[in-house]
Order: C-alpha cells, then sequence, then structure tokens
C-alpha cells in the first residue's frame, strides 16, 4: 500500500536546528539538538487503524521527549509497511534527535522519495537528512541539500552557516566565500570575504588554501588590517619562525594596539631562546589585554627560563584567577611551587591539575 499522494496526509512542522562542532580536526566546532513539533491528519478510509494508532502513541512520545519509546513503537511498521512515509520520518527525526546519524539518513532517505515534493514534510526531511549528511562527514551528499534547504530558508544562519562550512570541507573556496559574505552581511567580491572565507579555511587545516585567499585580498587592497597577522600566523603554523616574526612585526608597525600579534611574536621569541624580547612582547600583549590568559602562561614560561620564579608565580596565579580550568596554569603553578621548596601547595595544585586534565581526556 502506498501513501504517497498528499491528499492523504499532511504534516505541520515547525523546526529548530542548533549545531555544534561534531566533525573531526581542529576547532571544529557544531550540536544537533533539533525541536520538532509534528502531527499528522491520516486518510482514515485508506490507512489500517492500528498504524494511525501507532502513529498516534509515537506522536504523544516524542512530544514527552521519549525518543526511543518512538523509536520502539514505529519500527515494526516499517517492515509492514515501508511505504509508510510518515513512520519513515519520524523515525528519521528521532534516530536524529538521538545522534543517532547512519540511521537517521536511513529513514529520512525512504520519507524524502516517498513525500510530496516541495511539501512542509518533505522540507523538513530536506533540512534534516541534510545536517544528519553534514555531521556524518558526508560533504558531497550533504552540499545538494543544503543549497535546496537555503533558497527556501535563506535567513536561516544555521543552514547558511552548515552550507558554508560544508564548502570549505569540499574546498570550494568560491562557495565558501559567498557564503560566509552572506552570513557577515558583507559584499562577496570584497576583499574582506576573501579574508573572511581564509579565516575559516585556515582554521580547518586548510592551511595552503587560506593563505591564497589572504594574498588575493592583499592584492586588492594592500593595505587591508589585520592581513600582515593573519599572515604571520600562517607561517608561523607553517613553523617558519622569521617569515612569522616579519608579518607580526610589519603588522605591529601599523597597529600597535594587536595583543594577539603581540603573544604570538612573544610565543616566537621563547622558540628563538629571546627571552627578554619575548617578556617585552607578552607585557605589552597583556597591558592590551588584561584578560589574556594564555599570554600570562608564556610569560611565566619565558620568566621559569630566566629563573625569576616569583615573577612566574604572579603571572600563573592570574591565569589560575582568570581561567580556573586551565590545566596548564595549575600544572605549571606546581612546577613553581616545587622549585622553590613548597611540597604541600606543590601537591595541591598538581591535584587539581591531574583533575582537570582526568575531566578533559573523559570528554566524548
Amino acid at each position: 500500500m502506498n501513501w504517497r499522494t498528499e491528499s492523504n496526509f499532511k504534516w505541520w512542522t515547525q523546526a529548530g536546528l542548533s549545531i555544534r562542532s561534531a566533525r573531526g580536526g581542529s576547532g571544529s566546532t557544531f550540536s544537533a539538538v533539533v525541536v520538532f513539533f509534528w502531527c499528522c491528519t491520516l486518510c482514515f478510509a485508506q490507512v489500517p487503524a492500528e498504524y494511525r494508532g501507532a502513529l498516534k502513541k509515537a506522536e504523544e512520545m516524542q512530544t514527552r521527549g521519549d525518543l526511543d519509546g518512538v523509536i520502539r513503537t514505529l519500527t515494526p511498521w516499517i517492515e509492514k509497511y515501508p511505504d509508510g512515509a510518515e513512520s519513515q520520518h519520524a523515525l528519521g527525526l528521532a534516530h536524529y534527535q538521538r545522534n543517532d546519524f547512519p540511521s537517521a539518513i536511513r529513514h529520512l532517505s525512504a520519507a524524502l522519495a516517498l513525500e510530496p515534493e516541495s511539501s512542509a514534510p518533505w522540507r523538513q526531511t530536506v533540512e534534516t537528512l541534510a545536517m544528519a549528511y553534514f555531521f556524518s562527514n558526508r560533504t558531497g551528499d550533504a552540499l545538494p541539500l543544503l543549497r535546496k534547504a537555503v533558497a527556501w530558508k535563506p535567513e536561516d544562519t544555521y543552514l547558511l552557516y552548515a552550507l558554508a562550512m560544508t564548502y570549505t570541507y569540499a574546498r570550494d573556496r568560491d562557495g565558501a566565500r559567498r557564503t560566509f559574505a552572506r552570513l557577515f552581511d558583507i559584499p562577496p567580491d570584497s576583499p574582506q570575504a576573501f579574508v573572511l572565507a581564509a579565516h575559516f579555511l585556515v582554521r580547518e587545516n586548510f592551511v595552503a588554501e587560506g593563505e591564497e585567499l589572504i594574498r588575493e585580498a592583499q592584492k586588492a587592497r594592500p593595505d587591508l588590517p589585520d592581513i600582515n597577522y593573519r599572515l604571520g600566523l600562517i607561517a608561523l603554523t607553517n613553523g617558519a619562525l622569521a617569515e612569522a616574526t616579519k608579518y607580526l612585526e610589519r603588522e605591529l608597525q601599523t597597529n600597535p594596539m594587536h595583543p594577539m600579534a603581540w603573544h604570538y611574536l612573544g610565543d616566537i621569541f621563547i622558540r628563538l631562546g629571546k627571552l627578554d624580547r619575548a617578556i617585552l612582547a607578552l607585557q605589552r600583549s597583556i597591558w592590551l589585554n588584561l584578560q589574556a590568559t594564555e599570554s600570562y602562561i608564556l610569560i611565566a614560561n619565558a620568566y621559569t627560563q630566566q629563573g625569576k620564579h616569583f615573577e612566574a608565580e604572579q603571572a600563573l596565579k592570574r591565569a589560575v584567577e582568570l581561567a580556573p580550568q586551565s590545566y596548564e596554569a595549575h600544572f605549571l603553578l606546581a612546577r613553581i611551587y616545587h622549585k622553590t621548596n613548597r611540597p604541600e601547595l606543590a601537591k595541591e595544585e598538581i591535584d587539581v591539575a591531574n583533575k582537570l586534565r582526568a575531566k578533559r581526556e573523559a570528554r566524548p
């Protein structure tokens, strides 16, 4: 039996999509939380009463948040009525909400083939299936569906961001640039749009592609702010310390109030063993941003290498004050206490550090 025609059922849907970092790789940042409110009116003459009852029961379970109950109730009906678009759709949503993306993809793909194109349930299926593919790292499958979803929801920033990131993973620089430009309300062909897309490409470790975009922006507008800073970070990522120093110093010549440029310059000087210059750069970073936890930790490193334990201790105490969950700050403070013959304080700090590390390693 087939209930594919729109006259046999209607769905009124309201979907909220919120994205978290569920992909691998650095910085990669998406959560899948979906709230679906759905009800359906079936043609009683064509649909078995037991099936209608199962759908109604599943709807009540979904309203209570009993996703396991929805799955348990509707799964047997898939075997009996594989062409039941309603049950395929509902099962797909339930599995998606449970972050079981392979099962969500299986059921939503079936629903997509059964539901009338452009209907409300079909559009919801497209959107949810696109995100299931996205969170499963199936870029090629997600991309065409996200394009469709964005076409009818051009103001949906969650879908736009997913589309932009999908272009990024597909290494489609132009698609990523245009879509990020839409998200940030800037002209897609402007130098700023190139730098913006480069930021996300570099964040996802597509460093070479990001550098190419930055250099294109630099050709169009050599005085664009942050260009030298970003080229410096790319050089630092590639381990080219001399080149990174050149770009960061060039950035600071035009913008001496750039705390992160001073921070990374200090980082480079520590790596090169130029501790006095590192401390000066990191002091400037801290003076410009008194909340710069990482700069306090770095400057403590430099002070420790110079044997200036008091100064290192004060910097680390400030770091712990700013970021009490920082494993590195507690661990380094424990080392300072150990070096200055305060074993009880050292033990307290190392215990805190170990707990923080265990907590961090226990995260999925």
